[in-house]
C-alpha cells in the first residue's frame, strides 16, 4: 500500500458516534472482567513478592504510593524477577546487538544476493526504528510482567518522531479474547485521560459536554476510555482508508458511554505473550507461579530468623515481679516477671536464654532461595557463574546452550506472539512512510519473507543443528582417508550456506554465485596456464637433457678415436 500522509491520529480517525455499539462494547469488557476475577487475586500475590514496582491489582494510589514491601523479609523474588526479565533483554532482543534478520521465503529468491542486500537493508532501517523508539525501555517491564504474572500485553502506536511507539499496557487495565486456534483475536484495553489530553487525542468536538466545559479549567480529574482492537468483519477490501482496514479500533467514552474515535490499522497493533499456555485459557502461567509457595516460605523463614537474631543480640530479661504476675514474652528487649523465691539466680535482673538457632534458619533460607532462583531461571541467565578455570571455550558454550533451551516454548512464543508481529508492523509503518528503498523486481512477484532470530537465546534453540552438521562432516573426513570418494557427495557451497543460516552470520559478507563462478573460472583458466607452462618446461628441460647426452656422447666417441 501507498505511503501516505499521517495526522497526529496516526492510524485513527473520528467518525460518527454509536450509541448502541458503545453499550455493546462496555457490557462485553465488564463481563470479561468479572471472568478474570480469580486470576487478579493471583497475581496481586504475586505481585506481592516479585515485581512490587508494578500497578497494584487490587487498589487504586497515587503516583508514588504504590511501592508496599510488608510482605518482603528477603529481597531473593526482587532478584529473580529482574534476572529473567533482564536475560530475555540481553540474550533474546539485545539492545547493542542484531537480533534478527530477514529472508526470502521462496528458497530460489533466497539465494538472490540483490533481494538479500534489499531485505538488510530493511533489517538496518528497522533496527533505527527500534533504537530510537522506546522499544527497549518497553520490553524489560513487558519480559518482567511475563516472567511473574505469565501475560503481558505490548502497544506498538505510530508516532510522528519516532515512527513507533511502545506502550507496556498493565495487566488490570486489560483483557483478552482467544479464537478458536488459542491466539488473542480481540482486545480491551481501559485508559485514563484527563478532558485536556482526551482533547488533545481526538480534538474537543469528539467529547461529551461536561468534559468541554472541563477544558475551561484545564482541571485534573480522570476519565474512563475503553479501546477495542479487533479484526473487522465487514469491509470493503477494495479501500484503503481507515474504516476498511484489516484490524479495527473503536474508542469509548465509558462515562458518557458513546463512541469518540472509530478507525482502525494495517497491522495488528497488540501482542500479547503467555509464558506458559494452557489450553483454552487466555491467560499464561509464570514461573513465579510454581515459585510462589517457596517464596512465602523463604520470607516467612527470614521474618522467623530475624526475630531469633535480634534475640540472640538483644535478648528478653528477666526481673523480679515484686508480686505482679504478667504474661511471658520472649521478644527482643522483652521484660518478664518472675517470682523471686521459686528461681534460683545470683542476679535478679538477667537474660535468659531461648535464642533458637540463626544457623538452622539461615540453612532454610539458602535452601529455599535456591529453589526459587531454579524455577525463575535464575542459573540459566547467570550460567556464567558456574564456570571454571578449567573449561574450554566449547565446554562454556555448550554448558549455556544447554541450559538455555530450557527457555525453549517461551522463547518460540515470544518469538510467535510478540516480536514476529512488531516487525511486521514496524516494516509496514516504515513502508507507509516511505522510508524504505523500492524492493527488486523479483521480490515484488513474490513479496512473502521470514524472520530468522539470530539472538543467542533464539541460536541456542538451534545450536544442536550445527552441532549435527559439523559431526556428520567429521566423520565424513575420517571415511574419505579411506575412500576419498566419499567426498564427492557433499556439495561444499550448501554446507557452507546451512552453517552461515544457523549462526546467523550477515549474508552481505558473501560473493554472489555470480562472482564464485566468475572467480573459480579465473582460478581454473591459471591452473591451465601453470600447467602448460610446467608442461613446456619440462619438455625444454628434457630436450635440454637430450642435448647435452647427444654432446656426452659425441665427445666420448672423440676421445676414442
Amino acid at each position: 500500500m501507498p505511503a501516505k500522509t499521517l495526522n497526529y491520529k496516526g492510524d485513527q480517525k473520528v467518525k460518527g458516534m454509536n450509541s448502541s455499539r458503545a453499550d455493546d462494547l462496555i457490557g462485553k469488557h465488564k463481563e470479561l472482567v468479572g471472568l478474570r476475577s480469580n486470576f487478579m487475586g493471583y497475581w496481586q500475590s504475586l505481585h506481592d513478592y516479585f515485581y512490587v514496582e508494578s500497578p497494584d491489582l487490587n487498589a487504586a494510589y497515587s503516583a508514588g504510593s504504590e511501592l508496599n514491601t510488608n510482605y518482603l523479609f528477603d529481597s531473593t523474588t526482587l532478584e529473580t524477577a529482574d534476572v529473567l526479565a533482564s536475560g530475555f533483554m540481553n540474550y533474546l532482543t539485545p539492545p547493542s546487538s542484531k537480533w534478527f534478520k530477514l529472508r526470502a521465503k521462496n528458497p530460489i529468491l533466497s539465494e538472490d544476493k540483490e533481494i538479500s542486500d534489499y531485505l538488510e537493508t530493511v533489517e538496518r532501517e528497522v533496527f533505527h526504528t527500534l533504537n530510537k523508539s522506546n522499544f527497549y525501555q518497553m520490553m524489560f517491564p513487558s519480559y518482567k510482567a511475563s516472567g511473574v504474572y505469565g501475560t503481558s500485553v505490548l502497544l506498538e502506536e505510530e508516532d510522528l518522531e519516532t515512527d513507533a511507539r511502545f506502550i507496556s499496557i498493565p495487566l488490570k487495565q486489560c483483557v483478552l479474547v482467544e479464537d478458536a486456534q488459542g491466539r488473542i483475536a480481540e482486545y480491551y484495553i481501559e485508559f485514563e485521560y484527563t478532558a485536556y489530553q482526551a482533547a488533545s487525542k481526538w480534538g474537543e468536538k469528539a467529547l461529551t459536554q461536561p468534559m468541554r466545559d472541563e477544558l475551561k479549567g484545564r482541571g485534573n480529574k480522570k476519565h474512563k476510555f475503553l479501546l477495542f482492537i479487533g479484526k473487522r468483519n465487514y469491509r470493503d477490501v477494495t479501500k484503503s482508508d481507515s474504516e476498511n482496514m484489516p484490524i479495527e479500533a473503536v474508542w469509548v467514552d465509558v462515562e458518557g458511554r458513546k463512541i469518540i474515535n472509530e478507525g482502525g490499522y494495517n497491522e495488528f497493533p497488540a501482542m500479547a505473550h503467555r509464558f506458559d499456555k494452557r489450553p483454552f485459557i487466555q491467560w499464561g502461567f509464570s514461573p513465579a507461579m510454581k515459585a510462589l509457595p517457596f517464596a512465602r516460605l523463604l520470607n516467612a523463614i527470614s521474618k522467623t530468623n530475624l526475630r531469633s537474631m535480634m534475640k540472640a543480640t538483644d535478648p528478653p530479661i528477666a526481673i523480679p515481679n515484686n508480686a505482679f504476675i504478667m504474661p511471658f514474652n520472649a521478644n527482643p528487649r522483652a521484660i518478664n516477671y518472675y517470682n523471686k523465691n521459686n528461681m534460683e539466680s545470683g542476679k535478679d535482673i538477667f537474660p535468659f536464654a531461648n535464642y533458637g538457632d540463626p544457623n538452622a534458619g539461615l540453612q532454610a533460607i539458602e535452601y529455599y532461595s535456591q529453589k526459587v532462583k531454579s524455577l525463575m531461571f535464575h542459573d540459566v541467565f547467570l550460567a556464567f557463574n558456574n564456570i571454571t578455570k578449567q573449561m574450554n571455550n566449547p565446554e562454556i558454550q555448550e554448558r549455556i546452550n544447554e541450559k538455555m533451551t530450557m527457555l525453549g516454548p517461551a522463547v518460540g512464543r515470544y518469538t510467535g506472539e510478540v516480536l514476529n508481529p512488531i516487525v511486521i508492523r514496524t516494516i509496514g509503518i516504515l513502508y507507509r512512510r516511505g522510508k524504505l528503498p523500492p524492493p527488486p523486481d523479483a521480490l515484488l512477484q513474490d513479496p512473502r519473507y521470514e524472520i530468522d532470530y539470530v539472538s543467542q537465546l533464539a541460536q541456542s534453540q538451534k545450536r544442536s543443528q550445527l552441532t549435527s552438521l559439523v559431526t556428520a562432516l567429521d566423520i565424513t573426513g575420517q571415511m574419505a582417508q579411506y575412500a576419498p570418494d566419499v567426498l564427492d557427495g557433499i556439495d561444499p557451497d550448501k554446507a557452507r550456506d546451512e552453517v552461515w543460516d544457523i549462526v546467523g552470520a550477515p549474508v552481505r559478507v558473501l560473493r554472489d554465485d555470480k562472482e564464485i563462478q566468475a572467480i573459480r573460472e579465473g582460478r581454473a583458466q591459471q591452473q591451465m596456464e601453470e600447467a602448460k607452462l610446467m608442461a613446456a618446461n619440462s619438455m625444454a628441460q628434457t630436450g635440454k637433457t637430450a642435448a647435452e647426452g647427444d654432446k656426452a656422447m659425441a665427445e666420448t666417441a672423440q676421445v676414442g678415436k
